[in-house]
């Protein structure tokens, strides 16, 4: 049986980045952004979600693997940045009418992008050593 770690190449790694980077997003939007108008808590779920199915590249050889967490760090960023454009239109007008930590919102959009784009690489890199 091989090591889980046996036989990869850059992309494995590029994807374990990716769910760490989205798992700490998670966290800290839960932390910081939980009481916030920006704040959705599908969208923590999704994030969340996508970091845990990250095991599912590590520990089987499918060629489908980095699919999965890629669509759901995807889908968070889509949901942050739907939930947070309200507050981001306040900022655009200058006026404070439906309030909301904008810059949040945008912040873990991008982290959640970011991930949704390493796990889009991966997807092409692969995960196995040829």
């Amino acid at each position: 049986m091989k090591k889980p770690l046996e036989g990869r190449n850059i992309g494995f790694y590029l994807l374990l980045a990716a769910a760490l980077a989205a798992l700490a997003g998670a966290i800290l939007y839960l932390v910081l952004d939980g009481e916030d108008r920006t704040f959705a808590l599908p969208a923590f779920i999704l994030a969340l979600a996508g970091a845990v199915s990250t095991a599912l590249a590590v520990f089987t050889r499918l060629k489908f693997a980095p699919l999965l967490p890629t669509a759901l760090y995807a889908a968070s960023a889509a949901l942050v940045l739907r939930v947070a454009l309200p507050s981001l239109s306040d900022v655009w007008n200058k006026v404070n009418f439906i309030g909301g930590n904008a810059a949040l919102g945008m912040t873990f959009a991008g982290v959640f992008l970011l991930c949704a784009l390493l796990g889009v690489a991966v997807c092409f890199l692969g995960t196995e050593k040829r």
